[in-house]
This record gives C-alpha cells, structure tokens and sequence, in this order.
C-alpha cells in the first residue's frame, strides 16, 4: 500500500507512473484533512456531526504518522501514544510499521542493509467518534510535538467487535457536510 497526501492534481499526474510499475494497481482516493506537520498544528480534525442526516452514526479518524526513530521525552512516540490513549480508555489504537517513506522535504526513510537501529515509518491509527477523536486529537498533539504528519478524515462505515459487545455497522453514513 503506498498513502500519498496532498493537492489531487498533483497526486493524479504520477498515476500514470504508478500504473507502469505495479501490475494490477488498485487507486482509493479520499478528503483527508492535514492536521499537525513536524510538530506544528495546522488545524483541528473537522468537527463532524455524530449521526448523518439518516441516523446512522459517523466516524473520525486520526492517522499519526512518524517514524521509528520519532521521541517524546526518550521514548519512541507511537509508543507513548498508545500507552497515553490505553489510560484515557480510548476504545483503541494500532500503530503498523511500514516500509520505507518520506514526507515533504524530508529524506526518504526504511530499512536497508547493515544498518544497527530500524529508521521505518509506522503509523499509529485511531477511529473513534467525533467527540471522542476531538479528545485524543489533544492527546496527539502534546506527544507529536516535534516530528510526523498528523492527518484525519470522515470513515463512512466502521464496526468494532470484542469482549464488551459491538460498536458500529457496516452501513454507510452519507459524506458529513463540513469537511473530511
């Protein structure tokens, strides 16, 4: 999977690029608000509204990216993200690590031979209601505080199922006016 952020025309014209390398691509493209760039906050996730206009109930999602090398006072900050929402009783969080990565004029990131420490990107996913994700976005925040990309975006559908029950269904909820 490659996630690329920024303006469609400019995501549009490497398509054709991608279409040359990958065998059978698949293209999924969607409004993703950028919230937080090496530590300065950009804007605050949408203030969506809880249910769409038929009832059915709206998601958010927060997406952290940083990468392996990224610290919050010594510890790796998808570390401490984690551990930070667990004691807020955020319903949940994952953080995947990836391959190899870059964002703006950084240096391109990953794995390579003879290396000692990991330099991959990772990152740290949540979904969560609207309010809830206004909740956890404070908490990104004061930990992203020097490095990564922070973005969020309206997930139609969403359903969770675990010990304490079910949350969510797979209905989609109509595109919530006011932004991604």
């Amino acid at each position: 999977m490659i996630v690329s952020i920024g303006e469609g025309d400019r995501i549009a014209a490497v398509l054709d690029d991608l279409g040359r390398l990958l065998a059978r691509p698949l293209v999924t493209l969607e409004r993703v608000r950028l919230c937080k760039r090496d530590g300065v906050k950009l804007a605050e996730p949408a203030h969506l509204p809880e249910t769409d206009p038929s009832g059915l109930g709206v998601w958010q999602k927060l997406m952290v990216y940083t990468g392996e090398q990224s610290r919050h006072d010594g510890h790796p900050v998808h570390h401490q993200l984690v551990r930070a929402l667990r004691t807020a009783n955020a319903a949940g969080a994952t953080s995947p690590r990836g391959i190899f990565g870059y964002h703006g004029d950084h240096r391109p990131h990953g794995d390579t031979f003879r290396q000692l420490r990991r330099r991959v990107p990772i990152v740290t996913i949540l979904i969560d209601t609207p309010e809830r994700i206004r909740r956890w976005f404070a908490i990104v925040d004061e930990l992203n505080d020097e490095a990564g990309l922070v973005t969020s975006e309206m997930v139609p559908a969403f359903r969770a199922t675990g010990p304490a029950g079910r949350r969510g269904g797979l209905h989609l909820a109509e595109r919530a006016a006011g932004g991604a």
